[in-house]
Order: structure tokens, then C-alpha cells, then sequence
């Protein structure tokens, strides 16, 4: 897979398209939405093989990019890569409660410590536009940092392969964002204060996030575990 930049940026993919490749295709669509293109072209004639998880893993790109007003094209495809790519909605009836169009910003995304840096840049990049101090938004991003990294070390631990699933919005003039990763879950409410002065790696996440954000709820289902990060806007 590669970018390759023009008047009309392209994405040509080759090979097989598969879960693997998910971090990447997110790093290229990040690239082309950053530089506030309005079009995009996917090269296809690479393509030898889809599964189900690239797709899904592309798909959610391409709903980020429309809704970020970018207009995707698909090249060079096979008919059955065209009836894969006409696929928009996500094919799970569990998803999330606001539909895929009130996100404005939805990813799917290995579940791999290498997806943190990912989700905490699509958050900033969100945030910035919001009327928060410079501080804030660097405290949202470390509370979304933290977050991100015990779904990445908690969906890992049971031996799931499956993904990561980040979704950001405006809402009310400020911020939400929810994380879902396919662990088991566990009782928040049951976690101690942590100790600051304890010497060990780890334990403070929750606390922190709880101390950033303005709301900090769990929801464990049949998807694994979500937990939802709000930031309200200033008072007028």
C-alpha cells in the first residue's frame, strides 16, 4: 500500500487486503484528511484477495473521510471488490447508539500498541477545533492515551484477535469519545484509589481519566468492553 500525492491523492492498494493492514490504511487516510483534501481515489488493481476484516478495516476509513467531507473513489476494482466497497453502513446490528454518520470520527483498528498513537492523534486532531484551553486538550488526549492503552492491554488479554473500535463527536459543544475493545470487562467501581507513591507500573489510567473528564462510564456487552470519555465545552 502506498500514497502517492497528485492533484487528486491516491491510495493504491495491493496484495491481500487483510486485518494486518488495518494500521496502516488508517495512517494513509489520516494523511490525506490532515492536508483537508476534497478527494481521495482508492487504486485497486493491485487487489488479489480480500477478507472480511480488511474490508471492514477500509470501510470505516472511508466513512471517517466522507464525513470529513472527502469524496472517495474506487478505481481499477474487481466487481467483487466494487460490491464489497458499496458496503457503508457497518454490518453489525450491536453498534454503537448514534448512527455512522453522527461520528465524525470512526475507526476500526488492530488491537495492537501500535493503535494508541493512533487514536490519541485522531482525538487532538478533533479536539483543537473545539474552544478548549491548550491544556485541556492536552489533558483529553493523555485521558484518551490512557484509555486506549487498557483497551489495547485488556482486549489483548484474553487472546482475542479482535478490534478496536474508536469513535469521536462533538457533542453539546464539547467532546465524546467512545473506545471498545473485545475484552471481558470488570467492575470499575470496585478499583481502589491508587497510591501515587507506589512504586509499580500502571494503576493510576481510570484514575486519571476520571479526574480529566467530565463522565467516564463502562458498558460491557456482547462487542467486549466500551468506555465512554465526555468533555463538556466552557460555560457561555
Amino acid at each position: 500500500m502506498c500514497l502517492d500525492d497528485g492533484v487528486i491523492p491516491t491510495i493504491r492498494l495491493t496484495g491481500e487486503l487483510q486485518w494486518e493492514a488495518s494500521a496502516a490504511i488508517a495512517e494513509a487516510f489520516h494523511k490525506v484528511i490532515a492536508r483537508r483534501c476534497e478527494q481521495l481515489h482508492l487504486d485497486a488493481a493491485g487487489i488479489t484477495e480480500v477478507d472480511e476484516g480488511g474490508r471492514d478495516a477500509l470501510l470505516s476509513q472511508v466513512r471517517a473521510a466522507e464525513a470529513q467531507g472527502v469524496t472517495v473513489k474506487l478505481t481499477h476494482a474487481s466487481r467483487r471488490f466494487q460490491e464489497a466497497f458499496r458496503q457503508r453502513e457497518p454490518n453489525d446490528g450491536e453498534d454503537a447508539p448514534a448512527s455512522a454518520g453522527d461520528w465524525e470520527c470512526d475507526l476500526v483498528l488492530p488491537c495492537a500498541p501500535r493503535s494508541v498513537s493512533l487514536m490519541r492523534g485522531c482525538v487532538a486532531k478533533l479536539a483543537v477545533r473545539l474552544p478548549f484551553s491548550t491544556t485541556e486538550v492536552e489533558d483529553i488526549v493523555l485521558a484518551v492515551g490512557e484509555a486506549a492503552a487498557n483497551a489495547v492491554r485488556h482486549g489483548t488479554r484474553t487472546g482475542s484477535s479482535g478490534p478496536v473500535h474508536l469513535r469521536c463527536r462533538v457533542d453539546g459543544g464539547g467532546l465524546a469519545v467512545e473506545i471498545t475493545d473485545p475484552g471481558d470487562g470488570f467492575d470499575p467501581e470496585r478499583l481502589r484509589r491508587p497510591n501515587p507513591r507506589a512504586q509499580r507500573a500502571g494503576g493510576m489510567g481510570i484514575y486519571l481519566m476520571r479526574r480529566i473528564m467530565d463522565e467516564v462510564t463502562y458498558t460491557f456487552d456482547s462487542r467486549g468492553t466500551t468506555v465512554r470519555l465526555v468533555k463538556h465545552g466552557p460555560s457561555p
